[in-house]
């Protein structure tokens, strides 16, 4: 828990600064220069956050990552309200402390950059993707792995780098990256595998003359109401169950200030039918619980902010209702939010119990009323 809280103040520290700086600067080139494209390479070295009391024994090395990544600068639009925007796709490998019980992994995600701290010299990247894992539980093969039981994964990264030109459109760039790997408990068991590592990379920045935007950005819609329904797919007590399907709906009232950040609150409704049949398989439980008895209603809070027509929303609800109480009273979702047209949002989320896992799930949104 200590780890996490370290990890969580450090986020807090970068998103909590002003996320945007009025101005169109290229963040480290001349005023007759303008990036168009980025590309780096970086080489990570770190530590695999441990679990449980056995991942201390066989942990035996450090992490060593490399990654490859290629990025586009955005002008124009909404992007002038920040210094320094990208979107990009990284491909990305690295060793897990183990070669044997934990293989390696490689993943391919796609990111978003934002431009924090003096005209955006620093740079806080997220994103998400798919990974690959080589090693997974096998409870004759591999037992000791208690952190996977998936080949295929996916792969969420923050990462904060801070790059300086060292000569022409060359830059080096240190930064800190936190990787997370899980299969949203869609086969057990699903602990994740949590990797913190520093690094060091080459950029090199491909370059053309400044242009200035005549693009006026669009304005926000300040508030507004809006349902919607996800679908996932997870297993629940143990790695040889059957995976089942959950579902939320929701009810969410969201306000976007000027600063393109995101606050609000709502109300959730969970139905998850692999907690159900756990509790009616389960000889220590009632086992004439209905699915009215074992839907979990609960209120949370929003946050986050706003990339266009891209919305990360970071929420934290409490169980207003909960019959069976196995989980504790707190849940989080974390998800992303694009629009469609007419109203409509495509949300892809992942639902945890403190830092634990329940599902990954896809869904869309629709917008009842706004102002």
């Amino acid at each position: 828990m200590k780890d996490y809280l370290t990890i969580l103040a450090a986020l807090l520290f970068c998103v909590a600064t002003p996320l945007q700086s009025q101005s169109q600067e290229d963040y480290i080139l001349s005023k007759d220069e303008l990036s168009t494209h980025i590309v780096n390479l970086s080489f990570n070295r770190g530590f695999l956050m441990t679990h449980y009391d056995l991942m201390d024994y066989y942990l035996e090395n450090k992490t060593l990552g490399i990654k490859l990544s290629i990025e586009k600068v955005l002008k124009g639009g909404w992007t002038d309200s920040y210094s320094h925007i990208t979107r990009g796709i990284e491909i990305y490998r690295t060793s897990l402390g183990n070669n044997e019980i934990l293989g390696h992994a490689t993943h391919l995600i796609g990111y978003g950059n934002i431009g924090i701290h003096s005209k955006g010299k620093g740079r806080l990247k997220m994103g998400a993707g798919i990974a690959v894992l080589t090693e997974k539980f096998d409870l004759d093969k591999n037992i000791k792995n208690a952190n996977i039981g998936s080949n295929l994964n996916a792969g969420v990264v923050f990462e904060y780098s801070f790059p300086f030109i060292v000569k022409g459109n060359m830059a080096i760039s240190p930064s800190i990256r936190f990787t997370h790997y899980s299969n949203g408990s869609y086969k057990l068991p699903n602990l994740g595998l949590n990797v913190v590592s520093a690094g060091i990379g080459i950029e090199r920045h491909l370059v053309n003359e400044s242009i200035v935007s005549d693009v006026v950005p669009k304005s926000l819609e300040k508030q507004r109401l809006s349902t919607g329904i996800t679908i996932g797919r997870s297993q629940y007590s143990n790695p040889e169950s059957d995976i089942y399907n959950n579902y939320n709906f929701n009810l969410h009232y969201i306000n976007s200030s000027r600063s393109k950040l995101i606050w609000g609150i709502g109300t959730d409704i969970h139905y998850n039918e692999s907690y159900h049949n756990y509790a009616k398989n389960d000889p220590n439980s009632k086992n004439s619980l209905t699915a009215l008895e074992s839907t979990r209603t609960g209120l949370t809070g929003i946050t986050g902010f706003t990339l266009g027509a891209t919305e990360i929303h970071i929420n934290v609800g409490y169980y207003l209702y909960d019959k069976q109480k196995l989980d504790g009273a707190l849940y989080q979702r974390l998800y992303l939010l694009t629009r469609l047209g007419s109203g409509f949002r495509f949300k892809v989320a992942i639902k945890a119990h403190n830092a634990k896992a329940e599902t990954v799930e896809i869904g869309i949104n629709k917008d009842l009323w706004k102002n």
